[in-house]
């Protein structure tokens, strides 16, 4: 005979017929069920047993004013299942999320349960018995589970990093596994952390996008490269042409974009910049230094790229031993140069395009042509992944005719102004002499025929 020891939150009238259910008592419980997504439930449909219990209204009174150290307890028969055990609630769940037939009519998936058991933690759940490992009511909840696009859902976007970092900030839990802590404040300062939290943007990566969810594990280094370009299509394929895509010992995108010591590959950093972002820090820096130097300029609108190599630089000393020998070092840079030269290009003619347009010239045609420009910029940023200069030189070109066509263009624009502003000065002077030779003619015949009054 199973027993367990009820908690309830306040007291229901009970029904004439002395027939109460589990809500009776289990106030709360109740309430979170009927909020959730399981809300057609029953109790019985995961803790089996009855759905009423006869009960005198005298013993109940007992039940409901018993205190939380009470040792009374309530015989729900022999077909209750209680409370499940963490190591059985894989499998409890499963009775109906892995039923092809009941979660057919929801076209929900039946597949995660045997995901779940290749998963970090079901593994170790199975193989090791360790139920200290995360299962389904620590990421959905118990009663109170909700639709994944409900706002107030653990497994929202928004709520997903705080819904990990439940176990994997907990220090004294994850010193049990051997694992760091630092990956939830890593990934709060990445990009997409501030994506996330910073703009509210429910489309970032979150936990689940990079480890999966069910079958949550930690990608190899030999597949990052597959996880990262689900997003990053076009970096994902220049990088796998790149001299580093054939090695085993690089770690993939992380190495430039998380690595560095004491990295935990998280802390995901953007290179590149969108070319909006380098017009707006160009003309901000115009309006403190007028005529900057071209390093003045890398600085103030892409400090990054540089810096963020620098942090990278000690993991990549595991293969470059001998850095200062290495031409890859130089190579590497004078890349980034390349680029750091283009973009300069690019926000200067951005800068002279939006001056000018400012004025009585009209540059719409400039404008349309300058968008060649922006794309090639933009294209820039898969391009360096495979680390060939030469390509990355066919892409600066690209960009810096572009430039030079609509710097001619708006030479001639201006040149014309001038012109036109030059061809004025004789209209001017022939006006000018016209109004004094009128002037002097009023003069005179105003004192021919205009008497002064007496």
């Amino acid at each position: 005979m199973v027993s367990i020891v009820m908690a309830c939150a306040s007291q229901r009238v009970m029904a004439q017929d002395d027939k109460v259910s589990c809500q009776t008592c289990h106030v709360a419980q109740g309430g979170e069920l009927g909020a959730s997504v399981h809300q057609e439930l029953s109790c019985q449909e995961c803790h089996s047993g009855e759905s009423t219990f006869s009960i005198s209204q005298s013993e109940l009174a007992k039940y409901l004013a018993r205190s939380a150290n009470s040792h009374l307890s309530f015989d729900h028969g022999q077909s209750f299942l209680g409370k499940p055990a963490r190591k059985d609630i894989p499998e409890r769940c499963g009775t109906c999320h892995a039923d092809v037939s009941r979660m057919n009519p929801y076209g929900m998936r039946t597949d995660q349960l045997s995901r779940y058991w290749t998963s970090g933690h079901g593994r170790v759940l199975k193989e090791k018995g360790n139920d200290h490992v995360a299962v389904c009511i620590d990421c959905h909840g118990v009663h109170d589970i909700k639709s994944g696009r409900d706002p107030h859902s653990k497994t929202y976007s928004l709520n997903i990093p705080d819904t990990c970092a439940a176990c994997h900030a907990n220090q004294a839990l994850m010193d049990e596994f051997d694992l760091p802590v630092e990956v939830v404040s890593e990934y709060r300062d990445s990009v997409h952390g501030k994506l996330l939290f910073e703009q509210g943007d429910t489309g970032a990566p979150t936990c689940a996008t990079c480890h999966g969810n069910h079958a949550a594990i930690p990608p190899g280094f030999s597949t990052i490269g597959a996880v990262c370009g689900q997003c990053h299509h076009h970096e994902s394929k220049m990088f796998a042409t790149s001299i580093h895509a054939q090695q085993e010992e690089h770690k993939g995108c992380v190495q430039c974009h998380g690595g560095g010591e004491d990295s935990h590959f998280h802390h995901i950093e953007r290179i590149t910049k969108p070319p909006g972002l380098l017009i707006q820090r160009y003309a901000h820096l115009l309006k403190t230094q007028p005529n900057p130097t071209p390093a003045q300029v890398a600085k103030a609108i892409h400090p990054g790229p540089k810096q963020i190599i620098m942090r990278a630089l000690p993991t990549c000393m595991d293969c470059h031993e001998e850095l200062e020998d290495d031409e890859s070092l130089p190579k590497l840079f004078n890349l980034l140069d390349e680029i750091a030269a283009a973009e300069q290009r690019y926000v200067e003619t951005a800068n002279r395009l939006d001056h000018v347009g400012q004025g009585v010239l009209l540059v719409e045609n400039q404008r349309f042509l300058f968008e060649d420009a922006k794309t090639h910029l933009i294209a820039l940023a898969p391009t360096q992944h495979t680390l060939d200069n030469e390509k990355v030189a066919e892409k600066v070109a690209a960009l810096n005719e572009v430039c030079a066509q609509v710097n001619q263009q708006l030479d001639e624009l201006e040149a014309g102004l001038t012109l036109r502003y030059k061809l004025l000065v004789p209209i001017w002077i022939f006006a000018v002499l016209f109004s004094i030779a009128i002037y002097a003619k009023y003069k005179q015949l105003k004192s021919q025929w205009v008497k002064p009054l007496k």
